[in-house]
């Protein structure tokens, strides 16, 4: 296959049911959830986006109850001899005090994401891996990882994209020359792309109203051409601590908003998160936010999508932080949109 016509494809991937041990070091081997390979070889500057998926099912009783899973997400490269570490996540749940009831059965869904952008020496025949280092349990009477599913999407990041589509112009200009203005029509481009956004650490409030500016958590920038039906997939994922004393309870309201060129801004979706518990306990637990935004631009132009608080309101002595943030945006064709290769 042409390199030039080397289109963005998605992999999936193939999981594992190891044994879980109560107590596990990390100076022990790590477990292997979930591995997915991938060929970045003819795909110049690409992004992997990794995407792992599982359900934690565990019951708790009794004093000092505690269950916490430390997950690794590693990149292996046939070239290279060493792995390397990407990214760390921790589930955690822990009560300290007695529970006012027999026991605490949860099913609890967890989502873990990561774009990884490489440079030209970078690709390579890569294998990403989901691995547990760490696992702590007290007064678990049982627990399980169930419905593991990974999958690996390779796009070309946003201005790899660009590059690609003129390269392209060369060996297909009969497809992309508009008789009618003597140029190259580029609203033809219809190659998926991918953009990692930044992510940012404020000091999050206690107490916020909407009267009061919203806190931004991440934001991610995408170009829009004209004149082509545009999907565009933004994706939050974090974990979310809630420490949980006084009435023990944790309110947040998130909100997505889109902001563009042409002077619009537009509310997209508002999204509240609730917690609350019978004792104090301290809960760390992953949030996942999508939401797919397609219009139809008459001019090019460049949106931004951010990711922000507009609501906080927690029970007294109560506290929360958000860490292990990742927003990113793929953007694919349209309806009655054809790709270019």
């Amino acid at each position: 296959m042409n390199k030039d016509c080397y289109g963005p494809y998605v992999k999936c991937g193939r999981v594992f049911q190891p044994d879980l041990p109560n107590q596990l070091d990390q100076s022990q081997p790590p477990i292997i959830l979930a591995e997915v390979f991938v060929d970045t070889v003819k795909v110049e500057r690409p992004c992997v986006v990794i995407k792992f998926s599982e359900f934690i099912n565990f019951t708790v009783v009794g004093l000092d109850s505690k269950l916490s899973i430390i997950y690794r997400l590693v990149r292996e490269e046939e070239a290279k001899v060493y792995p390397q570490i990407l990214q760390e996540w921790q589930f955690e749940f822990d009560s300290a005090l007695p529970l006012e009831i027999s026991n605490v059965a949860s099913s609890q869904p967890t989502v873990l994401s990561y774009c990884d952008c490489l440079d030209k020496d970078d690709t390579n025949k890569l294998t990403y891996r989901i691995e547990i280092v760490e696992i702590k349990t007290n007064n678990v009477r049982n627990y399980d990882i169930t419905n593991k599913s990974i999958i690996a999407n390779v796009l070309y990041d946003q201005e790899e994209r660009k590059k690609t589509f003129s390269r392209q112009k060369v060996y297909y200009n009969k497809l992309y020359y508009n008789k009618k203005t003597g140029l190259y029509d580029s609203d033809k481009d219809c190659n998926p792309f991918v953009q990692c956004g930044k992510v940012f650490n404020p000091v999050l409030p206690l107490q916020l109203s909407r009267e009061a500016p919203p806190v931004v958590l991440a934001e991610v920038k995408v170009d829009i051409d004209r004149n082509v039906n545009k999907c565009v997939l933004v994706d939050f994922s974090a974990f979310l601590t809630s420490i949980l004393k006084g009435e023990n309870f944790n309110s947040l309201t998130f909100r997505l908003v889109k902001t563009c060129s042409d002077y619009t801004r537009q509310v997209l979706r508002e999204w509240p998160f609730r917690r609350a518990f019978v004792n104090n306990s301290n809960i760390k637990e992953p949030i996942v936010y999508d939401y797919c935004d397609c219009f139809k631009s008459k001019i090019n132009m460049s949106c931004t999508y951010t990711f922000e608080i507009v609501e906080a309101n927690l029970s007294q002595q109560s506290y929360y932080a958000i860490s292990q943030k990742s927003m990113t945006a793929l953007v694919y064709c349209g309806k009655n949109q054809q790709g270019s290769c």
